[in-house]
């Protein structure tokens, strides 16, 4: 068998093909490996925003009632293997390289056809379903969408539901110049006749998400309508119809994170109408409670306070800076901050000048990261100032820490991954 370092060469060699959108190569592999995708009870999850939180609020209340679970995030946290989970474990480097072999054939057989080689992601996705097929065998799976919806490579599951968690300014270039043109790409994930719950905002984005369930005759659960989250600052409650939980409480810090919550426990219900599972009143608040996720409004340290968040578009920074205004409204707020080149940057660090002291733009070894002074061009703020190497920018910002500071460390996902590898948080 060939070694975990080999595999995730050939993982990793797939790069250089990119972000490739469409179906065909990813439904000749799975033809190719038995359809495992088949063989799975799966929840499909998309959006600009709020993807993995609403997932894990899922993976816990189904693991408070005693079910396993696989997952299928991105990106990966730390390594390549955590996109990959069962039961909340990353799948091993036996496993993973085990997977890869069995993979290599297929990879070679495709790349001899007018489809072309398989991208990273769609290797990494049938490698997913082939170890929750053949391996874990988990009673429940999540899966996460990469890119969109319509054209995702994840986008060849027959789920018992999905998710639209939220609609953003993310990823224009791809799918589309307009609110209404990203919605129709994340509603591609609507199939015939399977529930689909929504926590889009926007009129726009919730007419076009009613117009494909019609289309698709599917049952539409829309937050605001359908069901409901009463907010009152730490708790939440939720309503559907005759059903009501009150005094939630989300483990994750933020409105929006209770929203999340909302999404999840309306998922629940729907699927209890589906399928035999049972899950009842305590196993869904405990859940709601223990769900936790790295780069989510993540507390790391206190005294002085140190927050790792992944938000890396409009909407995510305008949540971070409404849930730092509101928990850390007296306190001195620093923010290290380095975005993807092609987000809209004077967008995001709008919102957080009304909420830090200092923001500091830096950089990380990375083709798609910001360059800071052209940031700082972009929007020559009085409260920002460039240090161009991450790591000189974390060390200056520590030593003036005072304990009742908070530091918060944001801007992107790919960022925040590149800090926790070297600092070992």
């Amino acid at each position: 068998m060939i070694t975990y370092e080999e595999a995730c060469d050939i993982v990793f060699s797939a790069k250089k093909f990119g972000i490739c959108l469409g179906l065909e190569r990813m439904e000749a592999m799975l033809k190719e490996l038995g359809h495992p995708e088949q063989r799975l009870l799966a929840m499909h999850l998309a959006g600009t925003n709020g993807k993995g939180s609403t997932l894990t609020y899922l993976q816990a209340i189904f693991t408070e009632a005693g079910f396993s679970v696989g997952t299928y995030t991105s990106p990966a946290i730390q390594r390549i293997n955590d996109k990959i989970r069962f039961n909340g474990e990353e799948i091993s480097d036996e496993d993973f390289a085990q997977l890869t072999e069995q993979l290599i054939p297929v990879i070679g057989k495709l790349k001899g056809t007018n489809l072309g080689a398989p991208t990273e992601f769609e290797i990494l996705t049938a490698m997913a379903f082939q170890y929750f097929a053949t391996i874990a065998k988990p009673d429940i799976v999540l899966v996460e969408t990469g890119l969109g919806g319509r054209l995702d490579s994840t986008n060849v599951i027959k789920p018992l539901l999905s998710i639209i968690t939220s609609i953003g300014h993310d990823h224009m270039d791809l799918l589309g110049d307009t609110i209404s043109d990203v919605t129709r790409e994340k509603a591609g994930i609507i199939k015939q006749r399977t529930p689909i719950i929504s926590g889009c905002k926007q009129e726009d984005a919730k007419q076009v998400i009613k117009e494909r369930c019609l289309e698709e005759e599917a049952d539409l659960y829309q937050l605001g309508e359908e069901f409901l989250c009463d907010q009152n600052v730490e708790t939440f409650s939720f309503m559907f119809q005759q059903l009501k939980y009150e005094n939630l409480k989300a483990g994750m810090l933020g409105a929006h994170q209770q929203e999340n919550a909302s999404l999840a426990i309306m998922a629940v219900h729907c699927l209890k109408k589906i399928r035999d599972f049972h899950i009842n009143d305590d196993h869904i608040r405990l859940g709601i409670t223990k769900a936790k996720i790295a780069n989510r409004i993540e507390v790391i340290k206190q005294k002085p306070t140190v927050i790792f968040d992944g938000g890396h578009n409009q909407e995510g920074i305008e949540a971070l800076s409404k849930t730092l205004a509101h928990t850390f409204h007296n306190r001195r707020i620093v923010v290290l901050f380095c975005a993807m080149k092609d987000k809209d940057i004077k967008a995001m660090l709008r919102p957080m000048t009304d909420v830090a002291s200092e923001i500091v733009l830096t950089s990380f070894p990375y083709e798609r990261a910001m360059d800071p002074d052209l940031a700082y061009e972009m929007y020559p703020h009085e409260k920002l100032k460039v240090i161009h190497e991450w790591d000189q920018a974390y060390e200056k910002i520590v030593r003036n820490l005072a304990v009742d500071d908070v530091f918060v460390i944001t801007g992107s996902f790919y960022f925040l991954n590149h800090m926790r590898n070297h600092l070992k948080f």
